[in-house]
């Protein structure tokens, strides 16, 4: 069990300090181009990994789930990164923590699941912490242009809720990892020629060092080593408790983020990120007690 918890809190801190590197990235590099690189980097990282596992890719059957999935985890990467331009990396973990309530709303929604009166109490914290968040305890400031970079990062939560729900059969049926491999390989063979076109590619020689170790992390280590290390701590933890220690994320970006970033998270900040908290805790305690089997959360694509 210690390998496993220690699986599962890398890789939660990991993505929790992939949203400080993307900030980083941002000031060099614009959303399109990074995400461009970003699956670049990946991409043979995991073939890497899958040639070692000795791991079969095969999908063909799933061809059109497949890739109706690398068009939605395209599009949640890029509504992501654009939000990022406008707003905190604190703000974004507080709210990308609501994703798991965001995925049963959209099942609810798209494929007739249950949700039970549990489910809609936190739903309903999680939202007043969201609100709280985007307008920093300032109502009038939910229209504000301020606000933008929140609403593109909760938008970015029902992307991924999409990119779930639309490849929840894919993950069942096959390995994981060869799930991403092939999700991700559409994504990055149309975004290389259209990337081509209009980047300087000698831009990479000169960026900062900085740069580059945050572009290498968010490839190497935020798309393709916590993937597996995620998968990996499911596999010896189990669903139910692995899903705890998504918590651990909002703290680790704010961990990194304050000292290195300079971000200084207001008590409207703290109090909207306890309430989304403490409403996906809601929800996800009453569903576990309740019963049903335990389900395999989705892959995470921080």
């Amino acid at each position: 069990m210690i390998f496993a918890r220690v699986f599962l809190v890398v890789a939660v801190v990991i993505w929790g300090w992939t949203f400080i590197a993307t900030k980083v990235c941002l000031r060099y590099l614009s959303p399109a181009e990074l995400l461009s690189l970003r699956f670049q980097i990946a991409l043979p990282v995991l073939l890497a990994m899958i040639l070692a596992r000795g791991t079969r890719l095969s999908l063909r059957r799933d061809a059109g789930r497949t890739l109706l999935g690398s068009a939605l985890i395209t599009l949640h990467f890029l509504v992501q990164i654009t939000g990022l331009r406008y707003t905190s990396a604190t703000h974004t973990s507080w709210i990308i923590a609501v994703t798991p309530l965001v995925i049963a709303l959209l099942a609810r929604t798209l494929l007739g699941e249950r949700i039970g009166w549990a489910t809609a109490s936190g739903m309903g914290v999680a939202t007043l912490g969201i609100l709280l968040l985007v307008s920093g305890g300032r109502p009038s400031a939910l229209t504000a242009p301020s606000s933008v970079g929140d609403w593109l990062v909760l938008a970015s939560a029902h992307t991924w809720a999409l990119y779930t729900i639309a490849t929840r059969d894919l993950a069942r049926r096959q390995d994981s990892l060869a799930v991403t491999f092939l999700i991700l390989l559409p994504a990055t063979v149309v975004s290389v020629p259209a990337m081509a076109v209009e980047f300087d590619w000698s831009r990479l020689a000169r960026l900062p060092l900085e740069a580059v170790m945050a572009l290498l992390f968010l490839g190497v280590l935020g798309m393709a080593l916590a993937q597996w290390f995620w998968q990996e701590g499911i596999a010896r933890a189990g669903a139910a408790r692995a899903g705890i220690f998504l918590y651990l994320e909002p703290v680790a970006t704010m961990a990194l983020a304050v000292p290195y970033l300079g971000e200084r998270p207001s008590a409207a900040t703290l109090a909207g990120g306890l309430l989304v908290l403490g409403g996906v805790w809601l929800a996800q305690r009453r569903r576990n007690a309740g019963g049903g089997g335990e389900r395999r959360p989705a892959d995470r694509a921080d």
